[in-house]
């Protein structure tokens, strides 16, 4: 992976209009909330751009990597760009990378057409590639929520000299060797997008003050004050009693609680939504507050408790913890799923945490449901850590559950990802359970599919038995793949 930003600034710089002088080029075209981190970055993008949203503005925002199609990425108040005018844009932005002889590498390319979209829009009724924008462009954005791709500091993304607020989720070790061996090297490389000037919002991290005072650092080098770093304290899950006083506004969800008594709905599944949640209500107080200095009252005046409330509550994140019903769920699995995109240590933990609370909350009331896991890993990560953490010999009820090795599809317009061998991944959880002296009559029992996804579901299917629990998990590409069938 070619991290940098010389690339993707000269690429950015060249798009802005010639014809028409007094349009800046992409990148400072618009306002930005840029977020980095590890865990719940993805989460915490999709609140901001459903408060924003909900509070009137036109809101770009920019995620990766794709779930379905890279058209997925690229999305304004929630809705992606249209097929027509992702064609439009990629043809504007590849060939100004030919002319130039750049050989921007797929993400910079598709960052920059994110960003001429959200800073031009299209006119694909009056406009050819050839053309230029024009300033009455319909899809120019009020704002724009911004994730780092892959670390931050070299990231294509951290071309914005001054983001309105930038935030950093819980940060853990992922793409060890790229980022760094040590969580300090790690929160380095993401502490890099923090700029002078604008404030900074910290998500409650795992690893503590480790992460805190590497982020201090960055933010000292650049003259922030103590007041311009906010570290972000969770919410709670409102008591019982308090609930049964309010009438939930869906039927998945939970009503949470700020410090100062601020209650709202979280629809999205597990407590760690509980930080991302309140981490995103952070930064958009940040925004109003900083903005209200600025004498930019369209921020202050247009978002308010309700309008923060409402879009938290709207918001969608697919493929994150997410339960998918019998009567959506492909038939071979004869029952619903639960699918989520964990594919490092700190995901995993939260993934376990939540299925255990659903396995005791059906033990309650039947025998001890088994689990069937259905995984993919990307080559290169650390499967025996997941085994360890998804598979533990604390966990309850291991015997009996079974493992579903398989292989994702090579996901479009990324050639650099490709899937650890079903087999091999057998090979090696069989490996770690010896390893681990697990007990022949209490081993997780596996078996390969190489990339037949539906062979998989069928197995499960005619395993699983009562209210067993089905999970879908190890990458985003996996899930992805159970989308398209």
């Amino acid at each position: 992976m070619d991290l940098g930003l010389e690339r993707v600034t000269r690429l950015l710089e060249a798009l802005a209009p010639a014809a028409s002088p007094l349009l800046p080029p992409p990148h400072l075209a618009f306002p930005v909330i840029h977020v980095a981190g590890t865990n719940g970055k993805g989460s915490i993008c999709a609140y901001l751009s459903s408060i924003l949203t909900a509070s009137g503005f036109r809101v770009g925002r920019y995620n990766s990597p794709h779930l379905i199609t890279p058209r997925d990425t690229i999305q304004i108040n929630n809705k992606p760009i249209s097929q027509q005018d992702y064609e439009f844009v990629t043809q504007v932005v590849h060939q100004k990378d030919a002319e130039l002889n750049l050989k921007a590498t797929s993400f910079e390319l598709l960052t920059a057409i994110a960003f001429y979209y959200f800073a031009y829009g299209t006119g694909v009724s009056t406009h050819s590639p050839s053309s230029s924008p024009t300033s009455s462009s319909p899809s120019k954005v009020d704002i724009a929520v911004i994730e780092v791709g892959v670390g931050g500091r070299l990231d294509a993304t951290n071309i914005v000299p001054r983001p309105k607020v930038c935030v950093i989720a819980s940060i853990g070790m992922d793409h060890a060797g790229l980022l760094g061996n040590t969580i300090e090297e790690v929160a380095f490389e993401k502490a890099g997008i923090i700029k002078a000037g604008a404030p900074v919002v910290v998500a409650p991290q795992a690893e503590g003050e480790k992460v805190y005072r590497i982020i201090q650092e960055r933010a000292a080098q650049l003259t922030h004050l103590p007041d311009q770093i906010i570290r972000v304290q969770p919410a709670s899950w409102l008591n019982q009693h308090e609930v049964d006083k309010l009438t939930p506004p869906s039927p998945v969800g939970r009503w949470a609680v700020r410090e100062n008594g601020f209650r709202f709905w979280i629809p999205l599944l597990g407590d760690f939504q509980l930080e991302n949640a309140t981490t995103a209500i952070a930064a958009i107080n940040v925004l109003k507050s900083s903005t209200l200095k600025e004498k930019q009252a369209q921020w202050s005046d247009r978002i308010t408790d309700e309008t923060i409330r409402q879009g938290i509550k709207n918001t969608v994140w697919p493929g994150r913890l997410q339960w998918i019903d019998s009567e959506s769920a492909p038939q071979e699995i004869q029952g619903r799923l639960l699918v989520d995109g964990a594919h490092n240590p700190a995901a995993a933990i939260a993934l376990r945490t939540y299925v255990d609370e659903c396995i005791s909350e059906l033990s309650s009331v039947s025998p001890t449901p088994r689990i069937h896991w259905i995984m993919a890993f990307t080559t290169g990560k650390n499967v025996e850590e997941m085994f360890d953490i998804l598979f533990s010999k604390t966990s309850k009820n291991t015997g009996g559950d079974t493992f579903s090795a398989v292989e994702f599809s090579a996901p479009e317009g990324m050639p650099w990802v490709s899937p650890i061998p079903a087999q091999e991944v057998c090979d090696r959880l069989e490996k770690q359970q010896e390893r681990t002296h697990i007990r022949e009559e209490d081993r997780i029992r596996s078996r390969a599919f190489g990339s037949d996804l539906r062979a998989a579901l069928e197995w499960v299917g005619q395993q699983r038995q009562g209210d067993d629990v089905v999970v879908l998990c190890g990458s985003l590409y996996l899930v992805a793949d159970l989308f398209r069938l």
